[in-house]
């Protein structure tokens, strides 16, 4: 964070930029709202007012408090930031962008994907396990359940790493068992494009990443959600909810590939977000917010 800090300072320096555009709830955001609030720079914060009950809503409410501007996914999300003092103008519902890239047509064709990737299975399963900060005594624990789960099924599966929060260790030395076993392919990240292509095609979804949760139901795709991380986000009511523990993740893989789910549509927009995000910049009063924020009480 801190060096994501300094170099975003100095190269802003450089450039004198009009505004710094912002995504998601990471610590690179947060980042970029730091500069942008302590060098009087306007900051546009994209998809703030969600919750997931992890330390990765905390990051995107800090972020969108240091944000001037705010393009949302929803209607909800932009309540939750007026309920924070955001002035009601400041904020625009523009849908997910994620969205736009799931639904071009300019997406790879899945054989494309498994070759670059070396990916040779002609049916699979996307795994995707992080850790829970507010957990991570426990992660050792919950990353041997998942890992064992898998390992005694006998499909196919695409692994992608954690990301690199508090107890990523342990998950990482829980994927050390999957090594040498022709049934897995463990990737530390792949291009996003590629992974919707791979997500779009697999027989189902497992694990407890946002993709469970946001992508995969416009897709139709079977989901297998674990334990806490996504407990407080909107959830499709054909998500398998199931606890960290290794036979609740057994049974619900015996019972998957019968699961149907229904595409939902709306929840995030319509595939429009860029269009919308652009027409908002054009509007002269985006330009005329004032710099200094002020708190909007309800």
């Amino acid at each position: 964070l801190a060096k994501t800090i300094e170099g975003l300072s100095a190269y802003c320096k450089e450039i004198q930029p009009d505004m710094i555009i912002i995504h998601g709830d990471r610590v690179e955001a947060l980042a970029g709202a730091i500069v942008g609030s302590l060098n009087n720079i306007l900051v546009a914060h994209i998809e703030g007012g969600e919750i997931s009950g992890t330390i990765d809503e905390l990051i995107r409410h800090a972020t969108s408090k240091m944000s001037h501007v705010h393009f949302v996914s929803n209607d909800t999300a932009k309540k939750r930031l007026i309920q924070m003092g955001e002035l009601e103008t400041s904020v625009s519902v523009i849908g997910s962008p994620d969205l736009d890239i799931m639904f071009s047509n300019t997406l790879p064709d899945l054989q494309t994907v498994k070759e670059y990737y070396e990916i040779d299975f002609d049916h699979y399963a996307v795994a995707m396990f992080h850790p829970v900060t507010t957990e991570f005594q426990n992660m050792q624990h919950y990353a041997d359940n998942f890992v064992g789960a898998l390992l005694e099924d006998d499909r196919p599966y695409v692994v992608i790493y954690p990301n690199n929060d508090l107890g990523n260790s342990a998950i990482l030395k829980a994927y050390e068992k999957l090594k040498g076993n022709d049934r897995f392919r463990v990737f530390p990240s792949l291009r996003f494009e590629y992974f919707l292509t791979l997500l779009k095609n697999a027989r189902f979804i497992i694990g407890n990443s946002s993709a469970g949760i946001r992508e995969a139901p416009y897709y139709g795709l079977p989901i297998i959600n674990i334990g806490s991380r996504q407990q407080n986000r909107s959830v499709n009511g054909d998500i398998l909810n199931v606890t960290y523990d290794k036979a609740a993740i057994q049974e619900a893989l015996k019972v998957i590939g019968a699961h149907t789910v229904q595409k939902i549509t709306g929840d995030y927009g319509s595939g429009n977000s860029a269009e919308l995000f652009v027409s908002s910049l054009k509007e002269a009063n985006l330009w005329q917010l004032n710099h200094q924020k002020q708190f909007r009480d309800i």
